[in-house]
Order: C-alpha cells, then structure tokens, then sequence
C-alpha cells in the first residue's frame, strides 16, 4: 500500500473512531439525563395516583360514615316515635320529641351526601384510570373494578332519599293530627335502616378496591422505578463506557499504523527473560613444538 492511502485510510479511521467514541459519551450523558425526567415523570404520576387514591378513600369514609349517622338518627327518632304512639294525642310530647327542625337533621344529611357523592364518582374514575394505564407495564397484577358497584350505591342513595321524604311527610302529618302517621313514619325509619345498610355494602367494596390499588401505586413509586431505571442505567453504561474505551484504543492504533508501524491492539506479550547464550566449547590444538 502507498504511503499516500496508508495516509488517507489512517485518517478516516481516526475520524469514525473519534466520532463513535464521543457519540458513546454523548448518549451517555444523555441516557442519564432522560432516565432523570423519566423517573421524576413516573414518580410524580405515581404522586397522583396516591393522591387519587387518598381522595376516594376519604369521600367513601365521609360516606360510610354519614351513613353510620343515618342509622343512629333513624334509631333515635324510632325510640321516639315509639313513645309518641303511646301518647298520640298529646301535642306537648309530639312538640317535644318532634321539634320543627327534626327533619331537616335529614334533609341535610341527604344533601351532604348526594355532594359527597360526585367526588367519590370523580376518584374512583381517577383511580381507575390509573389502574388501567398500569395494566400497560408488565408483570403489575392491578384490582379490577365492579363497574356495578357505583350504580348500586346510587340506586341505594336515591332509596334512602326517598325514605327521608316519607319521614318528613309523616312528621309533617303526625303534627297535623293525621291518622296513620306513626305507621307510616315506622315504615320509612325501617326502610332507611335498610337502605343505609345495604349502601355500606357497596361502600365497603369500594374502599377495598381502592386500598388495594394504593397497595400497587407505593411498591411501584417506592421500589420498582428506582430499582428499574438503575439496572437499566448500570447496564447501558458498562457498554457505552466499552464502546468509548475500545474506540480510544482503534484512534490510537490508526494513528500508529498512519505513520508506518505496524501495531496490534492485543497487548505485547510479555518479553522473555534474557540469559546468556551458551558458549561454543574452545578447542585447542597442540602444536608438535609443545609434545616435545
């Protein structure tokens, strides 16, 4: 080969050597850099989720527990129709044991939970749709949701609703000295009492749904992105960090080999001790002077 291609190819192998080499350092600092925004991007929607599901464990215990408040306001007022019965004429006691704000104890307790109501909807859908987009990552096992669930809990709202409205009417007819009135407001205190039980039913199946998605959001925030991104990151960089050195080495070579020498990336052996070479023997020959 000529000095002149020797020359040429010696410089194109130092050129691509070269650019590989700060092409690995490169996508290096870059593999780091976006493992960085990557990992912050998964931990903050992870955030959210914990957030999501914080939020509908505490609209379904507001829930639960306005429910709980149902029931004893609903055993109360039973304790005192009960004593009314048996003095149904007298208009002190029913003033007495039903003032005029004894329903609206109720009705506002309806209200309060028919808010509560749209931001238990709004997290659990939060809730499940985070669940939905983990399902995407392999190897996470995530709770499914009974779609059926909320529909019940609204059926059984709306009854509760509709017991309270035959409460107040019966109250409202028991003042007024209508005939029957305690029957009828017996009937709806016991259809409450039901309807509240059977909505802590769906209410308990909610609340387990969403402690257990909480149970997948924190491994996944708390173990599985770091450790995820570290092995990755570890494992990319061992092979961006050889592809550097090896490319050093081959800039280093073509640069010899350019000159002329005739280099070899393998390292030199090791040189062999030097010894002495062995002596031919020296061979005298007498001379006839010396025999004599």
């Amino acid at each position: 080969m000529t000095p002149r291609k020797r020359k040429i190819l010696g410089y194109f192998s130092m050129f691509m050597s070269i650019d590989v080499l700060i092409a690995s350092v490169l996508a290096l600092i870059l593999m780091w850099v976006s493992f960085t925004a990557a990992g912050n991007l998964l931990v903050n929607l992870a955030e959210a989720g914990e957030r999501a599901t914080a939020a509908a464990d505490k609209a379904l215990t507001q829930v639960d527990n306005a429910m709980v408040d149902f029931g004893n306001k609903a055993s109360a007022l039973s304790d005192d129709v009960a004593q009314i019965g048996k003095n149904v004429e007298d208009k002190g006691v029913i003033a007495t044991l039903l003032p005029a704000d004894k329903e609206a104890v109720f009705t506002d307790k309806v209200t309060e939970i028919k808010q509560t109501m749209g931001q238990v909807k709004d997290t659990i859908d939060s809730v499940r749709n985070f669940m939905q987009a983990l399902q995407a990552i392999p190897f996470i096992q995530t709770p499914s949701l009974d779609d059926s669930l909320l529909g019940k809990l609204d059926k059984l709202i709306r009854d509760v609703e509709q017991f309270v409205s035959d409460v107040k009417q019966g109250i409202e007819d028991l003042r007024n000295g209508v005939a029957g009135a305690i029957d009828k407001i017996s009937a709806a205190l016991a259809g409450l009492s039901n309807a509240v039980f059977e909505a802590r039913l769906p209410l308990a199946e909610l609340r387990g749904y969403v402690q257990s998605a909480n149970q997948v959001i924190l491994p996944f925030l708390q173990v599985a992105t770091p450790i995820f991104f570290l092995v990755v990151g570890t494992i990319l960089s061992i092979l961006y960090v050889w592809t550097a050195f090896v490319m050093w080495k081959f800039f280093k070579w073509s640069n010899a080999w350019r000159k002329g020498a005739s280099p070899t990336l393998a390292p030199a052996p090791a040189a062999a001790s030097a010894l002495p070479e062995p002596s031919a023997p020296v061979v005298v020959e007498s001379k006839p002077e010396d025999k004599q």
